[in-house]
């Protein structure tokens, strides 16, 4: 599992407006592997916004990640589970992104704290060192998606 955090000048409330679907990033990529090529996370679109609903997670090169809402507390946690992920050859039998989250934390002065949390299950050796790029990866996803939901939130 990785977790990173960031603060919003925004109430959960604003803030999750924004979390359940958000509209498409255009900010330049910050991440090196993102500026060479890898994709990175650019648009997340929702059914419904309730428990059950279907999330896709759109990347750069179309690629997109099939999603089920399995916890919907509105203004505080929304969690989701991969039911699908894209056929990529170089990731295809490695990797398996399991679930994604997002916490957020009423700091109880007009701020939120956004939590992300993403699990995975490596199948390649030695794991500690593919696990290095995973988490690196992972982090990058989740502040390209966390600045991006910071920005609308705080308009």
């Amino acid at each position: 599992m990785v977790s990173d955090e960031i603060l919003i000048h925004a109430t959960p409330a604003e803030v999750w407006q924004h979390v359940v679907a958000f509209d498409p990033i255009h900010q330049k990529e910050n991440y090196w592997l993102f500026k060479i090529g890898m994709p990175s996370p650019m648009a997340t679109t929702v059914s419904e916004h309730k428990l059950g609903a279907n999330r896709k997670c759109i990347f750069s090169n179309g690629y997109i990640f099939d999603e089920k809402i399995v916890k919907f507390d509105i203004n505080k946690n929304l969690i989701f589970d991969i039911v699908d992920q894209p056929k990529d050859p170089e990731i295809m039998g490695h990797i398996d992104i399991k679930r994604g989250e997002f916490i957020l934390k009423d700091n109880g002065n007009g701020t939120t704290t956004l939590v992300g949390n993403s699990w995975y299950n490596l199948h390649v050796f030695p794991t500690w060192y593919y696990d290095l790029w995973a988490e690196s990866i992972t982090r990058n996803v989740h502040f390209r998606v966390m600045e991006h939901i910071k920005l609308l939130s705080e308009r």
